[in-house]
């Protein structure tokens, strides 16, 4: 049925801004995985994760094959920089999409093993890494 599917299809990924480079979509790609790690993990483990974002590299390679590959250590230990300098070295346009493609695969995954709503709560958007101000010190003794 189509249109009838899970709600994290339709999801854009909170993470890229229009406009952004490749470069700076790369890095927000880097963070948005390490949110995912530290909040699944707790939840489905290391292993869970990993097994997840394996499969959700080996699917989106098919559409973006310069994305790294699903080998067994990936996410062992919990290391994005592959993801970050494959995604890093695209054309903006390129690296948006399949961060993405990524990110909603990965979704729709997790959404499968524990539900659409569970999901949709656990992966809330990453807060902007953005400073509104001058950062305040303590200058009690």
């Amino acid at each position: 049925m189509q249109g009838e599917g899970h709600p994290t299809e339709k999801t854009r990924s909170p993470i890229l801004e229009d406009g952004e480079s490749a470069r700076g979509i790369a890095q927000r790609t880097n963070t948005t995985w390490r949110h995912f790690d530290t909040v699944l993990s707790p939840i489905i483990g290391h292993g869970g994760v990993a097994a997840l974002y394996r499969r959700s590299l080996f699917l989106v390679r098919a559409d973006h094959p310069w994305l790294p590959g699903a080998h067994d250590g990936a996410l062992d230990p919990v290391e994005f920089a592959e993801l970050e300098s494959a995604i890093g070295g695209q054309t903006a346009h390129d690296a948006k999409v399949a961060s993405e493609a990524l990110v909603n695969s990965f979704r729709e995954l997790l959404s499968d093993l524990i539900g659409p709503a569970l999901t949709e709560r656990l992966l809330r958007p990453v807060p902007p890494l953005t400073s509104h101000g001058d950062a305040v010190q303590d200058t009690r003794p």
